[in-house]
């Protein structure tokens, strides 16, 4: 055969194969692209994390805003009375997660729309007489000083009471149905169909508030307990089985023959407030609605009489717990978890950042126990440390107002709830993958019915099991008995002010 045709073939065959090891070459790369996510390869959680990056993509499931592309507020302001700093308040990017996605969230904002944030902080919770007497003074004097108002969820209902804020089915551009809006505050927070609050995903201190509890792996495994996630999962998390599972951790550390915040406990609470999260996570019910969206008590005796009954044993009677009638702070209750002397400690998911990020020991994240087996799923409680959104009534920039609150929203919903709660949450400050299915259990279950939302101003209802652990009482029909009278005329004087 001739050289130059063997020459020829061969040139030929090598760029062939050339070609196929280039595709092969291409290929593993996209596939290595595509598995960055990887637990493997996940750099040190307790890396300071930009909110850039290919992880916090903006999400894109098709749900859009309704707003018109074309608004422009020609760089007008709007005065925003804002209570929590987290979830509003990022001057400028500085490498942590959660600040730089907020200041992205607020840029973007400010940009489509051609306006400006203007943030006024409001007084600390202690001081929500200050800061309900700033909005009443604001209002009754017509100085438009603020335009939207970001308050604490356990007092904002007061001025609702007072007709100070504008029902929200009157103020333009919002969509009340889209996912961003909690609908359980659309549903239950009405009086004759009139809404005065909303939260959602533009308020981060909503999942920042969803309650849950930590348990300690290393006295999991110590104690030889079943596994906590398998239990949650087969659906026998109750109160009941915790009540079981703490009574017999406890070990007298130092000796002295007194349970102490020295010893080591089963499960420790730092306040009574704590014990809020046991009535919403047994879906308990004390108010319904006529045909007319008009409140009324409905209680169920039986069921609160029982859980009233479970939580009085699970503290006073249960050798297991240390409650806060033994020493009852916060850095008490952070240093015993901490220090693997307590089993489990109910928090809210801020926590998690705020005091257990730089713990040594393992933990898992699982939510609040159901009331029995029998229950349909777990439910969560919104600690009322959140914020509602409220409209001054004499506010003359509703168009400005509804824009921002919608574009906050959405925006919020596809780039700043996925970074908090995907990424901050699930994978930075939790120890494993099953603590973050635990999260969208907790996450799916939280909620807020219209006895918690107007819990203050009409009684305290919602507080019921607060307030009789507090004096050790666990007789709840002498309680309700003794208090009804007062919280229904409460209830009738909204009911009256709503409806006028």
């Amino acid at each position: 055969m001739n050289t130059g045709f063997k020459n020829k073939k061969l040139k030929i065959l090598i760029c062939v194969l050339m070609s196929i090891l280039l595709l092969i070459c291409l290929a593993a790369c996209k596939s290595d692209k595509n598995n960055n996510t990887d637990k493997n390869v996940t750099e040190d959680p307790n890396k300071p994390e930009s909110a850039s990056g290919d992880q916090t993509e903006e999400v894109d499931d098709g749900i859009k805003d309704s707003l018109p592309g074309d608004l422009n507020f020609d760089g007008g302001t709007l005065n925003i009375f804002a209570f929590n700093e987290t979830e509003l308040f990022a001057e400028s990017e500085n490498g942590d997660i959660i600040n730089d996605a907020v200041f992205k969230r607020n840029r973007a904002v400010e940009e489509r729309l051609n306006l400006k944030m203007n943030l006024i902080q409001t007084p600390p919770w202690q001081e929500y007489e200050t800061t309900a007497s700033m909005i009443r003074n604001s209002v009754l004097a017509g100085d438009g000083a603020y335009d939207l108002v970001y308050g604490w969820s356990a007092q904002m209902p007061h001025l609702s009471a007072e007709g100070l804020y504008l029902d929200f089915n009157e103020v333009p551009y919002l969509d009340l149905t889209a996912p961003w809006w909690a609908q359980s505050i659309i549903k239950e927070g009405t009086i004759a169909n009139k809404l005065h609050f909303l939260i959602g995903d533009a308020n981060l201190s909503m999942m920042m508030c969803y309650s849950a509890m930590l348990v300690n792996n290393q006295l999991q495994k110590e104690y030889g307990l079943p596994d906590i996630y398998e239990v949650v999962f087969d659906g026998k998390w109750t109160l009941d089985y915790m009540n079981n599972l703490v009574r017999d951790i406890y070990k007298d550390l130092n000796g002295n023959g007194a349970a102490d915040e020295n010893d080591q406990f089963g499960c420790a609470f730092d306040n009574v407030n704590q014990v809020d999260g046991f009535m919403q996570a047994s879906n308990i019910k004390l108010i319904s609605k006529d045909s007319d969206d008009i409140p009324y008590f409905d209680v169920e005796m039986e069921k609160v009489n029982v859980l009233v009954e479970k939580t009085y044993n699970l503290l006073y009677e249960n050798p297991g717990v240390m409650t806060f009638a033994i020493d009852g702070s916060v850095s008490c209750i952070m240093d015993m978890f901490t220090n693997n002397q307590t089993l489990m400690v109910p928090i809210v998911l801020d926590h998690v950042v705020s005091r257990y990020k730089g713990m040594e020991a393992d933990y898992s994240i699982i939510p609040y126990p159901k009331f029995d087996e029998a229950q349909d799923k777990y439910y969560s409680r919104i600690q009322d440390g959140a914020t509602f959104l409220s409209v001054p009534v004499n506010c003359d920039k509703l168009e400005m107002v509804g824009a921002y609150m919608e574009a906050m929203g959405s925006e919020s919903y596809k780039n700043l709830t996925p970074v908090y709660f995907d990424i901050a949450m699930k994978v930075k400050y939790t120890r494993d993958e099953t603590s973050s299915k635990m999260l969208d259990i907790v996450r799916e279950g939280a909620y807020l019915n219209f006895a918690s939302i107007y819990n203050v101003r009409i009684g305290a209802p919602w507080n019921l099991l607060r307030n009789m652990m507090d004096v050790k009482k666990n007789n709840f029909t002498s309680w309700f008995e003794r208090n009804e009278p007062m919280m229904k005329s409460r209830l009738n004087e909204v009911i009256d002010a709503m409806t006028k």
